[in-house]
C-alpha cells in the first residue's frame, strides 16, 4: 500500500488548507465585497479551479473603474477630439494635454519679457544662471511661484501670456539683499530685488518657492514677502 501512496497528497492537503477560507468573491477598493460568480460567497475556491478564482478577481479589479473611466473620457471628449488619441502615444497625448514635465528654460527665457529692467543687469544673469542649475523640481516649484501652475506649455506659440521679469520691488532700493522676490501669478510676473550676488539670489530665490503658501487660484496676489492672508 505504501508503494501505491501519492507522494505529492501532503503538499495537496496543505494547499487545499490554504484554500479553506476563500469563497469566489473579492473586495473592491471602496471596501465593497462583490460576488465573482452567481451565489459566490457560498461557492468555495477548490484546488481545481483556483485558476478561475484568480482570472475572476483580477478582471474584476481591472473593472471597477470603468465607469469612473467612462466618465473621464466623456469629460476630454466635451474640450478635446477624442477621435483623434489613436495618432498619438500616451507619451506625445500627455505633452499635447498636459504640457512637459520639466521646465525648459530655454523656452521660458524666449517667452520672457522685461519691464522696467534691463535683460543686461547682474541681477537678470543671476537670475537665468541660477535657474539653469536648479534642480528639476526646485524648477518647478518657482513656476508655481509665478504662475500657479507645475507644467509649462509644450512651445512658445502655446503660451498664454509671456513670462515677465519686472523691476525691483519698491522700496528694496537701499537694501535689496534684505527683500524676498515677489510674484503675481495672475500675471505670470516676478519682481526681483537687484541681489548683489549670484548666492544671494539663489538663497532668497529658493526660500520664497519653497515657504509660500500654496495658490488656490490665480487671480490672488502670491508674494513671499508677508503672510497677512
Amino acid at each position: 500500500g505504501g508503494a501505491d501512496a501519492d507522494p505529492y497528497a501532503e503538499a495537496y492537503d496543505e494547499d487545499e488548507d490554504e484554500l479553506s477560507d476563500l469563497n469566489f468573491t473579492t473586495y473592491l477598493s471602496d471596501g465593497t465585497q462583490v460576488a465573482l460568480v452567481p451565489n459566490g460567497a457560498a461557492t468555495p475556491v477548490q484546488l481545481a479551479d483556483w485558476r478561475a478564482y484568480v482570472e475572476a478577481v483580477a478582471a474584476c479589479r481591472l473593472r471597477e473603474s470603468a465607469p469612473l473611466l467612462r466618465s473621464l473620457r466623456n469629460g476630454l471628449a466635451s474640450v478635446l477630439p477624442v477621435e483623434l488619441f489613436p495618432v498619438f502615444t500616451a507619451e506625445e497625448l500627455e505633452v499635447l494635454v498636459c504640457g512637459v514635465r520639466e521646465v525648459d528654460v530655454e523656452l521660458l527665457k524666449s517667452c520672457t519679457e522685461y519691464e522696467e529692467v534691463d535683460e543686461s543687469e547682474p541681477h537678470i544673469g543671476f537670475f537665468w544662471d541660477v535657474l539653469e542649475e536648479m534642480r528639476p523640481e526646485e524648477r518647478t516649484q518657482l513656476l508655481k511661484f509665478v504662475w500657479a501652475r507645475s507644467r509649462m506649455p509644450n512651445s512658445a506659440k502655446d503660451f498664454p501670456m509671456n513670462f515677465k521679469l519686472q523691476g525691483p520691488p519698491t522700496g528694496s532700493q537701499d537694501d535689496p539683499d534684505s527683500w524676498l522676490p515677489h510674484a503675481q501669478t495672475c500675471f505670470f510676473s516676478l519682481s526681483l530685488p537687484k541681489y548683489t550676488s549670484k548666492e544671494t539670489l539663489r538663497a532668497k530665490l529658493l526660500f520664497a518657492i519653497n515657504n509660500s503658501p500654496n495658490m488656490d487660484a490665480d487671480v490672488r496676489l502670491h508674494s513671499a514677502e508677508g503672510w497677512a492672508e
